[in-house]
């Protein structure tokens, strides 16, 4: 039985070496461990020398949804090549020639150029997009109080917060926040989630025995006593524009402040998120679907093709809803307008008419 246990435990040990181990062929790991930092481009930087290789491992890994934002501890399969023996050189005595270094070749040929984003700060204030959420988020803390004792709160404003976690610093930034009552989905009429106004950025500079003292630094919308508090997570306004992968069929469940007539620059939460295909950077239509009787006789409907309503680029996915903003509009539409994707191999003409930005790496 010990010879057994001592067999079964190097078995063990020699299938996660082969799992983990660097490839004899290639020389190099064939897996990579995602830690704190790193992105694509940087992780084919330190395997390859050549970041620009990023959309080829994108394609490998087709569970990562944002090639600059990564989660540590993932598992990200490599680029398997094989490095070929330099040609042989002749040797004169006269002359010593350098080295020649190995040459990596791949299957395909690296696109290249950095990834050029677009910047959205035109379109909508990163800072106040809300978000749409299935279920109740609990809250952080509340302001319950404020040193003018006013009803109305606003940019600048002292307000005093109870704080329902612990190790709350000051410099700790919060966004505030009101919730919708429940919102019914547009196609089934059952309850389906919750919309979150952002009112402002809260800013902790005190600790006191029971509340925190704190400022307000930015407001968008009215702020009142007993509005609510969460982290603070900052939304980039750059963003690299990504084609859909596949099919994507969603609704539009929700907008911004409870508008409901939708037009050029209104914020849109959807009922889709990664899990349904939807990722930051997307393009979506919305679209009126169309039908009309055949003819006189046999009236039958016959389905047209649809119009499209607008433009929507994803700034924000969660696993089961999306965030967009409405860049573009041939008029106005409702919540429960129907959302396709949109295909293309070259960036769209329309988004030319944003201004370009630098994406930023490792984040």
């Amino acid at each position: 039985m010990k010879s057994k246990g001592i067999f079964l435990a190097l078995s063990l040990f020699l299938v996660l070496f082969l799992i983990i181990s660097p490839s004899s062929s290639a020389g190099k790991k064939v897996i990579h461990i995602v830690e704190k930092g790193d992105s694509l481009w940087s992780i084919c930087e330190k395997y390859y020398d050549d970041p620009y290789l990023w959309p080829e491992l994108w394609e490998m890994n087709k569970f990562i949804t944002n090639p600059h934002w990564l989660t540590p501890g993932d598992v990200i399969k490599l680029l398997e090549y094989e490095e070929k023996e330099p040609e042989p050189v002749e040797k004169y005595e006269e002359e010593k020639l350098e080295p020649v270094k190995k040459i990596a070749t791949l299957e395909k040929e690296p696109l290249k150029g950095p990834p050029v984003g677009i910047d959205v700060s035109s379109l909508a204030d990163t800072r106040a997009l809300g978000f749409f959420r299935q279920e109740m988020i609990e809250p952080w803390g509340r302001i319950f109080e404020s040193k003018t004792e006013r009803i109305l709160l606003g940019k600048g404003d002292t307000a005093y917060a109870k704080m329902y976690k612990e190790d709350i610093k000051p410099g700790d930034k919060f966004t505030i926040y009101s919730i919708s009552d429940p919102v019914d989905h547009p196609t089934t009429g059952k309850e389906f989630g919750y919309a979150y106004s952002f009112k402002g950025i809260l800013e902790i500079e005190k600790a006191q025995e029971d509340y925190h003292v704190a400022k307000i630094s930015e407001s968008f919308r009215t702020i009142y006593k007993d509005d609510l508090l969460i982290p603070y997570h900052p939304v980039s306004s750059c963003l690299l524009p990504i084609p859909c992968k596949g099919t994507v069929t969603a609704y539009i469940v929700a907008a911004k402040d409870g508008l409901d007539l939708l037009g050029q620059y209104s914020v849109v939460y959807l009922d889709a998120g990664h899990n349904g295909g939807v990722v930051r950077g997307n393009l979506l239509e919305a679209i009126e679907e169309k039908e009309s009787i055949s003819g006189p006789q046999k009236k039958e409907m016959v389905a047209l093709p649809p119009t499209i309503l607008g433009k929507i680029l994803i700034l924000e996915t969660t696993e089961s809803t999306s965030t967009g903003v409405v860049f573009w509009a041939s008029k106005d539409f409702t919540n429960g307008t129907k959302i396709r994707s949109q295909t293309w191999d070259e960036r769209p003409r329309e988004l030319a008419m944003l201004p370009e930005c630098h994406i930023e790496q490792g984040k």
